[in-house]
């Protein structure tokens, strides 16, 4: 824990590698708008590096506020403060492909506006993202500061999968942040270019080039059971994988898209539980790539990542359907004037999509599976990408899932996009 209370703290800072600004910090404006009226804050604590196993673009710190609410009564209460690594490399990254001010807007612009729409036409209240704040001094420098949702009783669910009954929710709750966003293109027009084409163009061909890589993943493959198949089907993928990608994720206005999150898989979703844990409410965090498009690629992301093996595959169809029937639901609640999408529609995409799929179970799902708690293993390969990868591959129980996933993709034809 470092404190930071009255300007006084640099050296702390320094000493916690922690950018200095936060010594000047004033959370006034923030206190007062989460907990009301208020005399005085006693102290702020900075506690040091919190989700940085999952995060490798972002510096996430949990600011603790001591609160005298009134003569003789105190509270605490907390906020996440997101911002730029002081690694130089991903500072450079994070800038280029413009992150943080793209999230700001998502969570200060856009979320709200989706959030106003139900309240506009309907008594159901929607809640897609924690509440956004800002310090009351201007900062030259990016940051993202949220509510604390933990203290609200929100949790992750941390190293685990999502069962049944967390899917149902969180396939809702995309319905509803996708239905938001079809309508807020009615209400308020197209989304800008930051959102229609993201980080999908022809400048940042190097970087995703460099993140989508196969190799290591195809070296691997071919060790597997049954593994040459599909090695051989896959081997020159890297020659035409990014022409394939930048095409497939420009917008087709023939087709009904929405506000894909981008990165929704089980890591970037918060439940809250009522006392018997039953699951009460679903959130969503981490809005840095959200692309405008078709939902196929969020529908893909969120099941092949996040659901359990034993019905990643074997319940898709039904998880397709789920999603289906509450988009419609909340479309006609919201009002959509255009035509609604038809389920054979949606399936029809999903095909033409089946690089998305691909993408997610080579490059996203062995993320999600690593180990974090080995931390022997994973400590050394933090700064070492290459290591990192090769500890992603080697992990048994992704090996086991992606044997099984394969087959299922080229059975459905999601690995012929050549």
């Amino acid at each position: 824990m470092a404190p930071i209370a009255n300007g006084s703290a640099a050296q702390l800072l320094i000493e916690n590698n922690l950018p200095l600004w936060l010594d000047t910090v004033k959370l006034q404006k923030a206190v007062q708008k989460k907990l009301g009226n208020f005399n005085l804050i006693k102290s702020i604590n900075i506690e040091d590096h919190i989700k940085s196993e999952e995060d490798f673009s972002s510096l996430m710190l949990r600011i603790n506020v001591e609160v005298e609410v009134d003569a003789g009564n105190t509270t605490t209460t907390s906020f996440i403060l997101k911002t730029n690594y002081a690694n130089e490399e991903i500072i450079n990254i994070v800038n280029t492909l413009q992150l943080l001010p793209k999230e700001e807007k998502m969570y200060h612009t856009i979320i709200p506006k989706f959030e106003a729409l139900y309240g506009d036409k309907t008594s159901k209240k929607v809640k897609f993202a924690p509440q956004a704040f800002k310090f009351d001094n201007s900062l030259d420098t990016d940051y993202i500061l949220l509510d604390d949702l933990q203290t609200n009783h929100y949790k992750n669910v941390k190293g685990a999968t999502l069962n049944m009954e967390h899917m149902k929710h969180a396939l809702n709750k995309l319905a509803e942040f996708h239905a938001a966003s079809a309508c807020y293109v009615e209400h308020h027009g197209m989304f800008s270019e930051e959102f229609t084409v993201s980080i999908f163009s022809e400048s940042n061909r190097i970087l995703l080039k460099r993140f989508n890589a196969s190799d290591v993943f195809l070296q691997h493959l071919k060790k597997w059971k049954n593994g040459d198949y599909y090695y051989q089907k896959l081997a020159d993928s890297d020659k035409y994988i990014i022409d394939r990608l930048l095409e497939l994720q420009k917008v087709n206005p023939r087709e009904f898209n929405v506000l894909n999150h981008g990165d929704c898989c089980v890591n970037n979703i918060m439940f809250k539980y009522d006392a018997s844990g039953k699951i009460e409410d679903t959130v969503f965090l981490d809005f840095q790539v959200g692309k405008y498009g078709s939902p196929a690629n969020d529908l893909y992301y969120l099941i092949l990542s996040s659901a359990d093996l034993s019905i990643k595959y074997t319940e898709f169809d039904f998880f397709v359907r789920f999603y289906y029937d509450k988009l419609i639901e909340n479309l006609k609640l919201l009002e959509y004037h255009r035509p609604l999408p038809k389920l054979r529609s949606l399936h029809n995409t999903l095909l033409k999509h089946g690089l998305a799929a691909y993408m997610v179970v080579s490059k996203v799902l062995p993320i999600i599976m690593l180990d974090k708690t080995d931390n022997k293993h994973y400590s050394n390969c933090l700064n070492d990408e290459t290591k990192m990868r090769e500890l992603m591959y080697k992990n048994h129980k992704y090996v086991q899932a992606v044997n099984e996933l394969l087959p299922w993709l080229d059975n459905r034809g999601l690995l012929d996009w050549k």
